[in-house]
């Protein structure tokens, strides 16, 4: 009799579980709006981070890219603001249209986009462009920590500068600059100097 309890109710828990996630399947949660926050994308001249940046700009945030090679960031900058001209102009047309007591839910603000040359696997040059985007642009509301390293090598056949190289990128950096936009605004300790 016990065991037969106890199949039903492992049974009954089951079948809620999916439930409640066909549930959250169905109604999905509010997305946070981005529009005129200050976005931070590192690693963003190639990859996932031109990816970040491109559907960034789309849901009109001021974009703040950061990546190594200044080219592909220019490029990406380039994407951005080819997007941000033809939020523009649809926003131009649509103006007209528009009834008297209709307003856009996202209003076109100033969408800028800045580029940094940044090795975020250097802590100096972390501390001194994050030092210069506060001055620049202000506050950072959303970071996307994104830079990364990938070798493409068995560990055992990587020479000793590419791990440390991967370790800085792919760890290390993160840290530093998590710590300057989130940390260090609100204290009077500069734990990287």
């Amino acid at each position: 009799m016990n065991i037969l309890l106890e199949f039903f109710v492992v049974t009954f828990r089951v079948l809620w579980a999916f439930v409640l996630a066909a549930a959250k399947w169905l109604v999905r949660p509010k997305e946070k709006s981005v529009a005129g926050q200050v976005c931070l994308i590192t690693g963003a001249g190639s990859g996932l981070g031109r990816l970040f940046a491109l559907e960034f700009a789309r849901r009109r945030a001021l974009l703040v890219l950061w990546d190594i090679n200044t080219q592909s960031n220019e490029e990406t900058a380039g994407m951005v603001r080819h997007i941000y001209r033809e939020m523009a102009e649809e926003a131009a047309t649509a103006a007209p249209r528009a009834g008297d007591g209709e307003k856009d839910a996202l209003p076109h603000c100033n969408l800028q986009v800045y580029t940094y040359t940044c090795d975020v696997g250097k802590r100096e040059n972390v501390y001194s462009i994050a030092e210069r985007v506060r001055k620049e642009v202000g506050e950072v509301s959303v970071l996307v920590n994104n830079a990364g390293v990938v070798s493409g090598h068995h560990l055992l056949e990587c020479p000793d500068e590419l791990i440390e190289r991967t370790m800085m990128v792919n760890c290390h950096a993160h840290f530093w600059v998590t710590i300057n936009f989130f940390l260090l605004p609100f204290s009077a300790v500069n734990f990287g100097k």
